[in-house]
Formats: structure tokens, C-alpha cells, sequence
């Protein structure tokens, strides 16, 4: 079989696995909460950049189809295109076997393949722009590159490492390994007026994160600032989740893989052209040792340097490619991990579909206040489940003539955006997020454009028992009157795995 029908079964069967994924477990909280910018698009919202409101926007069609499988679909999409880019990538650094063996470990890859290619995260548009903007940075430092192509490049990467950065901001590190490749190997180009034109081009593309934070108090980096800026003593488990989390998000096999392939780039021993092999260097490690520095001081998430380790399997398929060639066998050491490495994350994603759906109960914690606490599988387990069940609690309030409210509440984002998406939003209810900043987020914002509560009005609230929430705590003086909750149980595969509890709370006081 001819690389280029290798290639094409390849991003087959991975986009048909994956839309199967997609449409076996509900939309993670992540997810249902960046559903929510989509609402109302903004130049950029409180956590992240505007690029994933804009592709939810594209693929659920404006909004009007919002099933699991379109809301992710643009990460399904896009999941498939980044698996040809870096086998073009790779190819053209290398060869073609070094493009599908690049293409496979991509797949292999849990943060590629699941996260940023199953999820709809920031992540899954910043992946796609990052990898473009690779390949122009490649032909820029290529030594075949002609002034023309180079110049032509300069403007591309300028266009594209924009785009990156209005997905996830860590996309300024496109530039700042640049910079530092220049800076060491290259500073002929400090002289090309192209190189100030592509940062123009990055500078305007920005400028509405810049322009909004102008105008919100630079809110979104004195909240992010607080999660990731260094703080007193040493935190060993931030560093340990950071540096297993690493490994386990790009697959242990790949991360082995990648290990071997720097120890070969150190010993020179990968046939590709040196100023390629520094620029990738440059691209990746920084990211992924900062991220490891930060994570002893201060939490951090591994998938956060999710693509610099993407760019780090360029360098592993070449080195592989090289080492199948030295052997010469069909079934070579290396070939067999490369499979290897997509078995795993196939067993990986079997099996999670099937904790979610049919675990017996919760394999968090079992006590009836807390039932389902730090089961991170019910995120995506059944929340359609809960609008049914309230939907039964409301007609009998409205019967019985105890209300006829039509406003929900909560006062995190977390659980609030699946039971605004889940429960109020197909009921017709108005949902809003009343509660501190740090805890309602973008809804802000958002509640500005909803419909607003006012003096007298009642209003259900709506907890769950994984994650708990008082309100007679939160809204004591804001109501005459909080009842007694009403509770809905769920369980999964017959044993109690959570609770839903509804408060009517009645007289809104304006406080």
C-alpha cells in the first residue's frame, strides 16, 4: 500500500473513531461552558481568546443544531487535518515514511487525537494554527528556502501564529522560540523588513484580546496570573501531575519516543537538516521546561504543553524512520511501538466510553451529601437524565400554583453550564449565573443579555451533589423564603452514582 492510501486509511478510521467517541458521552464541563461563549461572541472572554466561540458558531450552524456531535465537530475536523499537516510537515523535513509514522504517533496521541481532536476546547483551533505555523517557520529556516519563499513565509507565519494566539494565548510561544532561534542561529533576518511585517500582521490580529482587556481592567490576566505566577514554597504534587499528566496526555509510548529522539538529536544521529532540528528544539522545550518550572510554585494542566510536544513527534518520526531503515525489517522494534502507541489510545478511549456510561455507581465519593464528589467521569455522564426528572418537579409547582417561575440558577460555571445547556435552555427557562466573579466567569457577561430577575420574582436552584452548593449560604438575603430541595437520584447501571437537588427560592429581594 502507497503511503499517500496509508495515510488516507489512517485519518479515516481515527475521524470515524472519534465521531463515535463524540457521539457516546456528553459534552465535558469544559466544553458546555465554551458553548456558552458561543451565545454571545465577544473579542475575547474571561479565560481564553475568541476562536472556539467562532468554530462552535460554524459548525452547529449559528447555533441551531447543538448535539454533542456538532458541537465538537470542528475539533473532529480539525483532528483530521493535523494529521496530514504533520505528515506533509514531516515529509518534507524528511520523507514519506517519516510523514506516516508522524501521522500515526499524532493519532496515538491523547491530547491530539482525543483532547484537542474529540473535545471543543481552545486547544483544538490553537493546535490546527500551530501546526501551520510550524511549517512556514520551517521553510523560513530550510536552507533551500529562496528570499522569495522566505519572505512569503515570514507573512504567512505572521498571519497564522496570530490566529494561533487568538485560539489559546500560548500560542505567543511560536513567537518566542522564534525569537530565540533568530537571536542564536539566524540574525541575518533581524534586517528583513518581511520579519516586522509578520509581527505587524500577529500585532492586529491580537489586538482585540488587547482591546478588550483594555476595557474589562486587564481582568482576564490579573485572574490568570493568580493561577500560574509563583508563589512561596515547593509543591512536589503540582509537579508530579504536571510531569505525569505530560506523559500520560501524549501516550507513554510517544513520550518514550520522543525521550530516545532527543538523546539521538543530542548525539546527531537524525539525518535532518540542523537549523530544522534547532528551530523545533526551540519551538518545544521552552514551553514544556517553563510549564515544569511553574508547576513546582503553582498548579498548572498538562495539556498545556500539549504542542510542543506535537512539534517534539516530528524529530521522533524522523529518528524512527532512520531506525527502520538501519534494520530493514517489516516488523521492525520501533514499527511495533509506533502501532503500539495507537492500540493504547484506542483501549484508552474504549474504556472511558465505557466507565462513563455503565460504571456501577461512582467511583468517587459514596455518601448521600456528596455522592459522585471527584468522579471526573460525571461530566459526561447523562445530564439529559436531570431535565425530565425537574421538567416533573415544575408542573407539579405549577399545578399546585406555587410558582411560575421561569428562571433558573446557580452560582458557579461548573455545574451552571450543563444545567443551563441540560435543563434550562431545552425548557425554555432563563438561566443566570449569580455568584462571585472567580466562580461565574463568563456568565458576567452573559447574564447582561438574559432576562433579568426582578423584586419578587422566585427562582429555582439548581446543585448536584458532586458539586455542592448551599444556598442558603449564597442567597440568605437575597430571598424571603428558600424550601426545603426537592431531590432527584440518579443512578448508572443500577447503583446511586448522584444527586440533583432543586430549591425554589421565592421573593426575589434585589440584594
Amino acid at each position: 500500500m502507497q503511503e499517500k492510501q496509508q495515510l488516507v486509511l489512517i485519518i479515516t478510521i481515527a475521524t470515524f473513531v472519534r465521531c463515535i467517541i463524540a457521539l457516546s458521552i456528553g459534552l465535558g464541563n469544559d466544553e458546555v461552558y465554551y458553548l456558552t461563549y458561543a451565545q454571545h461572541l465577544q473579542w475575547n472572554y474571561f479565560d481564553h481568546p475568541p476562536m472556539v466561540a467562532l468554530l462552535i458558531r460554524l459548525t452547529t450552524f449559528n447555533l441551531h443544531f447543538t448535539n454533542e456531535l456538532f458541537v465538537r465537530l470542528g475539533a473532529i475536523i480539525f483532528g483530521a487535518i493535523n494529521t496530514y499537516l504533520i505528515y506533509d510537515i514531516c515529509k518534507g523535513i524528511k520523507n514519506k515514511k517519516a510523514g506516516i509514522i508522524a501521522s500515526l504517533l499524532y493519532t496515538g496521541s491523547l491530547y491530539s487525537s482525543i483532547i484537542a481532536g474529540v473535545f471543543i476546547l481552545p486547544d483544538s483551533p490553537q493546535l490546527f494554527f500551530w501546526l501551520i505555523s510550524v511549517y512556514f517557520l520551517i521553510q523560513i529556516v530550510s536552507e533551500q528556502a529562496n528570499q522569495t519563499k522566505i519572505n512569503y513565509s515570514l507573512i504567512s507565519f505572521g498571519l497564522f501564529s496570530g490566529l494561533c494566539i487568538m485560539s489559546k494565548i500560548h500560542g505567543v510561544f511560536l513567537w518566542g522560540g522564534f525569537g530565540l532561534y533568530i537571536l542564536c542561529y539566524k540574525r541575518d533576518l533581524l534586517k528583513n523588513g518581511y520579519l516586522y511585517l509578520g509581527l505587524v500582521i500577529t500585532l492586529l490580529l491580537i489586538s482585540p484580546i488587547l482591546i478588550w482587556n483594555v476595557e474589562n481592567h486587564f481582568i482576564t490576566y490579573t485572574y490568570h496570573s493568580q493561577r500560574v505566577t509563583i508563589s512561596r514554597g515547593i509543591n512536589p504534587s503540582s509537579f508530579f501531575r504536571e510531569f505525569l499528566g505530560g506523559v500520560f496526555y501524549n501516550n507513554p509510548i510517544n513520550y518514550f519516543l520522543i525521550l530516545i529522539s532527543l538523546i539521538a538529536v543530542w548525539k546527531n544521529k537524525i539525518d535532518v537538516e540542523k537549523s530544522i532540528k534547532r528551530l523545533l528544539l526551540f519551538l518545544s522545550l521552552p514551553l514544556i521546561t517553563l510549564l515544569l518550572i511553574l508547576s513546582l510554585f503553582r498548579d498548572t494542566l498538562p495539556h498545556w504543553s500539549g504542542p510542543a510536544f506535537v512539534t517534539l513527534l516530528t524529530l521522533a518520526s524522523c529518528h524512527i524512520s532512520d531506525e527502520i531503515e538501519k534494520v530493514k525489517k517489516t516488523n521492525s522494534r520501533m514499527k511495533k511501538l509506533v502501532y503500539s502507541s495507537c492500540i493504547l489510545i484506542l483501549t484508552i478511549a474504549l474504556s472511558g466510553i465505557l466507565i462513563i456510561n455503565f460504571y456501577p455507581g461512582t467511583i468517587g465519593k459514596k455518601d448521600e451529601k456528596s455522592l459522585g464528589k471527584k468522579d471526573f467521569t460525571l461530566d459526561m455522564y447523562d445530564w439529559k437524565f436531570f431535565k425530565t426528572e425537574f421538567k416533573k418537579i415544575r408542573d407539579k409547582d405549577l399545578q399546585s400554583g406555587l410558582t411560575k417561575t421561569t428562571f433558573i440558577l446557580n452560582n458557579k460555571w461548573f455545574p451552571g453550564a450543563h444545567i443551563d445547556n441540560y435543563i434550562a435552555q431545552p425548557l425554555g427557562f432563563d438561566f443566570i449565573a449569580l455568584g462571585k466573579l472567580e466562580d461565574i466567569h463568563t456568565y458576567a457577561w452573559l447574564n447582561a443579555y438574559r432576562k433579568q430577575l426582578k423584586i419578587g420574582d422566585d427562582a429555582y436552584f439548581i446543585t448536584v451533589s458532586n458539586s455542592f452548593s448551599d444556598p442558603k449560604e449564597l442567597y440568605l438575603k437575597s430571598f424571603n423564603k428558600i424550601n426545603t430541595p426537592v431531590v432527584i437520584k440518579q443512578f448508572r447501571n443500577k447503583k446511586p452514582t448522584r444527586n440533583m437537588l432543586v430549591y425554589l427560592l421565592q421573593n426575589y429581594t434585589g440584594e
